[in-house]
């Protein structure tokens, strides 16, 4: 090999860094304007349909959900439980079971898309992977130490809202979450975000704190 191939190899490496580097620097900016869109309202409703399952020919049916950001306060409703937290109690509903399970919100995880979304730590390395015709980002999110594996956005560049959203679990399952729709600045009072048991009086609460 020549000198002269090596210093073009040499070139052609430190371009393709170069671009890598510029991937992630957009992949985070894209993120965090969309974060800190979603932190700029007073609350966020996200009406979405969800997958849970661990590889494409082994997925649920589609299943719909709402779920709300209110500051620390979030709420999320499932085909068969709530969550629910005033950001210091979560409140977990299992609808069938009929039981409530009450837990400090400092011990929970982030456990609902909005909540995922907005908590997306700096351990997090970002790349951006493709930006199709009609703005769309694909955006690959990898944290090998992380509750979620590798977590997939597709997020709308022109609006900066979320699409969708592919989560890796470390125990092998992957969620599946399309938005349907965003709405914000609605009126929602304190009590949204709390679990009322005299609406639910056979409800068993289980206080696990």
């Amino acid at each position: 090999m020549t000198m002269r191939t090596k210093n073009i190899i040499a070139c052609l490496l430190l371009l393709f860094a170069a671009q890598a580097v510029s991937a992630q620097n957009k992949a985070d900016a894209f993120i965090r304007v969309m974060i800190d869109q979603i932190k700029s309202h007073k609350n966020v409703e996200m009406v979405f349909s969800y997958q849970i399952g661990s590889d494409s020919k082994n997925m649920s049916e589609s299943q719909k959900g709402h779920a709300w950001l209110q500051g620390e306060a979030y709420k999320t409703e499932m085909a068969d439980q709530q969550t629910i937290s005033d950001g210091k109690t979560i409140w977990l509903y299992l609808i069938d079971d009929e039981e409530v399970m009450v837990s400090n919100a400092s011990e929970g995880t982030d456990n609902t898309p909005l909540k995922i979304l907005t908590s997306l730590d700096k351990s997090y390395v970002a790349s951006l992977t493709n930006i199709d015709a009609q703005g769309i980002a694909t955006i690959e999110l990898a944290n090998p130490k992380g509750q979620y594996k590798r977590v997939t956005l597709k997020i709308n560049t022109k609006k900066t809202e979320l699409k969708s959203a592919d989560i890796y679990m470390e125990d092998g399952n992957k969620v599946c979450i399309t938005v349907e729709e965003m709405k914000y600045d609605q009126k929602l009072d304190d009590s949204f975000f709390t679990f009322d048991a005299k609406k639910h009086p056979k409800v068993d609460v289980i206080d696990m704190r």
